[in-house]
């Protein structure tokens, strides 16, 4: 606690408030995020620590934690959690008490241990386990509080269920939240307003102007919630596409209703009714807009104008402390407030916002948007006959268990290669998922465009005989690039990061941020795209390759080739979905400008 007070008066004394004017710049929004958080950590809870209001302070506190690895973050979540054992409220099928569950779940992928998720998965276990259909009718329904029958239940629960599936890979969780999600759309989601009512006592109220009553917040926390959802779900999840159409006419809906000042009013319809800005939902908002373009859901052309004035307006309500203002305070429905009123959720609303900028400034640079043309091929590798002509070089071990293939050696010190028997075009886009089965170490890697020197098929006999041993396949008489995206060696505990090489020869042409964190037990979505010359290599939709061959100062560009999977010294993972489409087109757009 004296670490942390005194790292916090330092901080205090030497942060600069940001202007409006230069915050769309990363050190800038990172200093204003940092200044907010730590006078947001200085301050008591006002309300249950385990609740949703600081549920949602934790989960913005999360994502700064993960965009700058400051351990100050992480220290103080844990210990909040810690001195809760790690457990929930007692009212567990409330969805208010869920909104904690979603950041112990993310402790857990940065460093797994079953006291971080034993409750969690209990409570929601407990949820699966029910049998009685789901009654979402808020008014005279005693039970109204054990289903999603209000719109805000949509940001404290689902995102749970997501997070707990992408750690187990247990699709039932994502079942659950598909069927009641839609069951509560259905009943509360308006059209052709394209916005949610809060619950169904707002059915056929009117402001104080006469309009329809769509509480801004309570659709923030809807999109913001998709947003989350989303970065869990399995891209070919078939689900997925209904949440996405659903994503998109809602911000459509909603940035039609933005406020000159970049903000957004508590009534979408009536901003006369209540003109104060409201900065809690504007920053929901601005962290779904961020996400929905920096996922191709959303056009940059249009959306990112929305998020640099929402951005802008935000930060100019942030005041010398740190404290952002204009946020309402707990409710229902539209009620008037002050630049006074601040709350722990409104500041970790601001936190997922700004942490999503930075994630979309990263991966500018210009952004490329690819569009998947042909499948050339699709296999799920689920059983033994999924890849009969498959081609195993080195002392490698298959199994095949619920769907996945399993890749592992008999013994640690042996490597070994999987490739997949086709020839793939010189520009495509590759994506497939793998999970960590041993996180105590490993070394994960993928070739492509691999082929003999000449141009030969990788598998031409005239080849030496190879068989897992690194030299053969980075010095010898094969040409190929290959990323290491896994990197978790005992005997160099600071290798992290992920490398780009090109062969033969070994030479390290790029180095990217860290790929699969070190520790994580999560199903990860992985996409490989190369356009003949530039290559680019995402992890859960984070770009951490972004690399053009000169064609020149390593050699001619590669071409044609194969793709294979390498894992070297104590690694155990699992794959499933593996499919590769021809690249047809890019379009290029400025994220930074």
């Amino acid at each position: 606690m004296i670490r942390l007070i005194f790292t916090l008066l330092l901080f205090s004394t030497a942060i600069q408030t940001v202007s409006a004017q230069d915050g769309w710049q990363k050190d800038n929004i990172l200093n204003l995020m940092n200044k907010t958080a730590r006078w947001q950590m200085q301050q008591p809870a006002k309300y249950p620590k385990l609740d949703w209001h600081e549920g949602t302070w934790y989960a913005g506190l999360m994502a700064l934690y993960e965009t700058t690895r400051d351990s100050i973050y992480d220290d103080y979540l844990c210990n909040i959690a810690s001195s809760h054992h790690w457990q929930g409220m007692s009212d567990v099928y409330d969805a208010d008490r869920l909104m904690v569950v979603q950041t112990y779940l993310d402790l857990f992928r940065h460093q797994p241990d079953s006291q971080r998720i034993q409750h969690s998965k209990w409570m929601l276990d407990a949820h699966l386990a029910r049998r009685p259909k789901a009654d979402v009718q808020f008014t005279d329904n005693p039970y109204r509080r054990e289903w999603w029958s209000w719109c805000d239940a949509l940001f404290m629960a689902p995102p749970a269920f997501a997070k707990y599936y992408r750690l187990t890979g247990d699709e039932k969780y994502l079942n659950y939240l598909t069927e009641h999600w839609w069951k509560t759309s259905e009943y509360l989601y308006a059209q052709p307003e394209n916005l949610f009512y809060r619950d169904d006592r707002f059915f056929d109220a009117k402001s104080p102007n006469g309009a329809k009553v769509f509480w801004s917040r309570g659709n923030g926390w809807v999109l913001a919630a998709i947003a989350r959802i989303g970065s869990e779900l399995p891209v070919d999840f078939k689900g997925r596409p209904r949440f996405e159409k659903q994503f998109v006419e809602m911000a459509a809906s909603i940035r039609a209703r933005q406020g000159t000042d970049g903000l957004w009013r508590a009534n979408l319809l009536d901003y006369d009714a209540f003109p104060e800005p409201e900065c809690s939902s504007t920053a929901l908002f601005c962290y779904a807009f961020a996400w929905g373009i920096r996922t191709g859901l959303l056009d940059a052309d249009t959306y990112l104008p929305v998020v640099k004035k929402a951005w802008a307006g935000l930060s100019s309500h942030i005041n010398a402390e740190g404290r952002l203002g204009f946020v309402q305070p707990p409710g229902i429905e539209p009620k008037a407030f002050s630049e006074e009123n601040w709350e722990s959720y409104g500041t970790g609303a601001f936190l997922l916002a700004g942490c999503e900028i930075i994630r979309l400034l990263e991966e500018s640079g210009p952004a490329v948007t690819y569009e998947k043309g042909e499948l050339l091929y699709e296999n799920k590798l689920s059983d033994p006959a999924a890849v009969r002509g498959w081609v195993m070089e080195g002392p490698g071990k298959m199994e095949f268990k619920n769907g996945w293939m399993e890749l592992s050696a008999e013994q640690q010190q042996w490597h070994h290669v999987l490739w997949c028997p086709e020839t793939f075009p010189g520009s495509f886009v590759a994506e497939w998922e793998v999970q960590n089965l041993h996180t105590e170490a490993g070394l994960l890697i993928t070739f492509f465009a691999a082929a003999g020197k000449n141009g030969e098929d990788l598998f031409d006999p005239a080849l030496p005989p190879r068989e897992g041993t690194f030299k053969y396949y980075t010095k010898d008489q094969i040409n190929s690039y290959h990323i290491s995206y896994y990197a978790n060696n005992p005997k160099n505990p600071t290798r992290e990061f992920a490398h780009l090489r090109k062969n033969s020869g070994f030479a390290l042409v790029q180095t990217g941020p860290e790929g699969i964190p070190k520790t994580s037990p999560a199903v990860h979505h992985i996409k490989l795209v190369k356009d003949q010359s530039r290559i680019c290599f995402f992890i859960d939709g984070r770009k951490i390759i972004d690399w053009t061959d000169d064609g020149n100062t390593q050699g001619p560009v590669l071409g044609a080739g194969k793709i294979g999977f390498r894992q070297m010294q104590w690694s155990h993972f699992r794959y499933r979905n593996f499919r590769v489409w021809h690249l047809t087109h890019q379009n290029r757009t400025s994220h930074d400008s």
